[in-house]
């Protein structure tokens, strides 16, 4: 079994199909795609730097074939998209600031009932880089959708004869029958546009990522940075154990992730599908109580923090590890950790904020939003903007009212700390909901 994009790609509106296309440099000249005028329009067309080549076979409206001979250690990188989507692509900023582990680390191999994947040939550790890789082959999402099939086939097979062979043969060896098929099944989503424009969606295909198979509990999790795909150990990987990541979000009921992968043609039998009934039914009551419980979080947060228990982020932590969702513990570190300092639990708010900044660097990369924060929160939590904050407002509260009960009435301490205690339970809104909405964003991602 190969790789699988991770949501139905077909989600967008049929556009109206426009024909007007740009001339072909294939050698058969009977399949080529006849030659018309095209006129190249954006502020950044024609500036690709070097070694980018293109426009040319120019097919509806704008979308035009370019091509990365060095991309990928020279196994070439094919866009079909607008000029400046091209010149957005081609200058994003390379990932290079994260070590990959040697290629020998890891081997493809038969997995029964799934075909091959990827097994660890040695023990690999948590929070290791096992590849980043740029889409071998990367197409507008528009393009993909509202080209004629017949045009269609030629431009992909056009672009598909730029890459190498050995890469070639890894994009043919996926699951699908025809380019086509092959890129609905086997894409991840890519938003171009840095302004987050959701017509600059775009379909990429990592054929080095194919190896990963899915399991609902995966031990490697996958992010992508413009468009850099990186794939990171979540937990310790020993020899002989498959890579897997997940095709789907997975925080969910057996019935819900088998009804999902339903869309991928296969009947998921990972050791979480596979539970006996007890088991099932334990593991569906803890996702059922984990979102309640993030919820309840959430709602008291977006009110400033009111009612909210000390022990509620760490049980939530609790329930995470238990259902083995370790791809998924940034957002539920980050919260334990702020619930733990604001009411001045010195030992685990440390504790938490070093596992925060673990897992947001293996899931959202070393610039993720609240990092610098729990680095700041795990070297000197008592320094830290949260520290404290529920402890001083409960005791404020309590003594005004006291002077109040005493004066008979609100007094100007009272009115005072009245006021801070609002803006300290707004800072407490904006700082800690924010990963909670965070959490529902990487959700919605996958």
């Amino acid at each position: 079994m190969t790789m699988y994009q991770l949501r139905p790609l077909l989600l967008f509106s049929l556009g109206v199909l426009v024909t007007a296309v740009r001339g072909d440099n294939s050698e058969d000249s009977k399949n080529a795609i006849p030659e018309v005028n095209f006129d190249l329009e954006g502020e950044h067309a024609g500036e690709l730097p070097s070694p980018w080549e293109g426009p040319s076979h120019c097919v509806s409206g704008d979308h035009c074939l370019y091509f990365n001979p060095e991309g990928n250690d020279h196994n070439g990188q094919v866009l079909i998209t607008t000029p400046n989507y091209a010149y957005f692509t081609a200058t994003f900023p390379k990932i290079t600031s994260e070590t990959q582990i040697s290629p020998d680390s890891f081997h493809l191999a038969p997995i029964p009932g799934k075909g091959n994947g990827f097994v660890a040939g040695r023990l690999i550790k948590k929070g290791e880089v096992i590849m980043q890789r740029q889409p071998s082959f990367l197409v507008h999402a528009d393009a993909h959708i509202d080209m004629k099939p017949e045009v269609q086939e030629k431009i992909y097979q056009i672009a598909l004869s730029k890459l190498s062979k050995d890469a070639q043969e890894k994009f043919l060896s996926q699951f699908g029958d025809g380019v086509r098929a092959k890129i609905d099944k086997n894409s991840f989503r890519i938003v171009i546009d840095p302004s987050g424009d959701k017509e600059s969606g775009h379909l990429g295909v990592f054929v080095d990522v194919s190896g990963f198979n899915h399991d609902c509990r995966p031990n490697v999790h996958y992010r992508i940075t413009n468009t850099t795909h990186t794939t990171v150990a979540v937990r310790d990987i020993h020899p002989g154990d498959e890579l897997t990541i997940s095709y789907i979000y997975g925080i969910a009921r057996r019935s819900t992730r088998q009804k999902e992968l339903q869309d991928w043609g296969f009947e998921c039998t990972c050791s979480q599908c596979t539970l006996n009934s007890l088991e099932t039914a334990a593991s569906d009551a803890r996702v059922k109580e984990i979102k309640r419980l993030e919820e309840e979080i959430e709602d008291k947060m977006s009110r400033r923090g009111e009612d909210i228990k000390p022990e509620m982020g760490g049980k939530l932590v609790d329930m995470y590890l238990e259902e083995k969702l370790f791809a998924y513990l940034a957002p539920t570190y980050v919260r334990a950790a702020l619930i733990y300092s604001m009411f001045g639990n010195e030992a685990k708010a440390k504790e938490y904020a070093e596992e925060a900044v673990d897992a947001l660097t293996r899931e959202y990369g070393t610039h993720a939003k609240d990092i610098q924060s729990m680095r700041e929160l795990a070297a000197d939590v008592k320094g830290h903007w949260s520290w404290g904050i529920k402890v001083v407002s409960e005791e404020k509260e309590q003594k005004t009212w006291k002077l109040g009960q005493g004066k008979g009435k609100k007094n100007e301490t009272g009115e005072a700390g009245a006021k801070k205690e609002r803006k300290i339970r707004e800072k407490i809104g904006k700082k800690a909901g924010k990963t909670v909405k965070e959490a529902k964003a990487k959700k919605d991602e996958l």
